[in-house]
């Protein structure tokens, strides 16, 4: 259940990511901003999901359930603020 959480609140990073690039924002990350400007915003967001899956997959394999809780919290704090910026952004 913890790393389904975890792909749910970074599957919404990544769509919040994308809808904010379609808006004219840019990616603050420099690693994925780079992976954006030389390969592409679908390549960028599929890196991130995969990024977010292989972290999710190590954490699940070494039963560090109490770090995944940890990060699912900052993440969903991230994707609230990430929504609340967003939709400031359109007003």
């Amino acid at each position: 259940m913890v790393l389904l959480a975890w792909m749910g609140v970074n599957g919404a990073d990544a769509l919040l990511t994308a809808l904010s690039l379609a808006l004219g924002a840019s990616e603050l990350n420099p690693f994925l901003g780079t992976i954006g400007i030389v390969l592409g915003t679908q390549t960028m967001l599929a890196i991130k999901l995969l990024f977010a899956l292989s972290i999710g997959g190590v954490l699940w394999e070494r039963g560090a359930f109490r770090i995944m809780r940890t990060l699912n919290i900052a993440m969903v704090l991230v994707v609230f603020y990430n929504a609340l910026i967003i939709s400031y952004g359109l007003n």
